[in-house]
């Protein structure tokens, strides 16, 4: 299923997979450590911060976009 951006929600897509890398590698975290995504999206940053080994949580407003989180990242449920 392809989802799309919704005005709505104001939402921008990061598709960016090595820029995404770089932000999270750019991150002061921990293992162990409690951190909470904002706005996951379709989880582009979701991914790196798993490899992080950190006590992640994620808030999303757009249903549609829990829907893909909750199947591509089972691990967050």
């Amino acid at each position: 299923m392809k989802y799309k951006a919704k005005k709505s929600f104001g939402q921008h897509f990061l598709k960016d997979l090595n820029v995404a890398s770089k932000i999270v590698d750019a991150l002061q975290v921990s293992k162990g450590e409690n951190v909470l995504e904002v706005g996951p999206g379709k989880g582009v940053l979701t991914q790196y911060l798993i490899e992080k080994e950190i006590q992640l949580k994620v808030i999303e407003a757009d249903r549609d976009m829990i829907s893909l989180l909750n199947n591509t990242f089972p691990q967050l449920g």
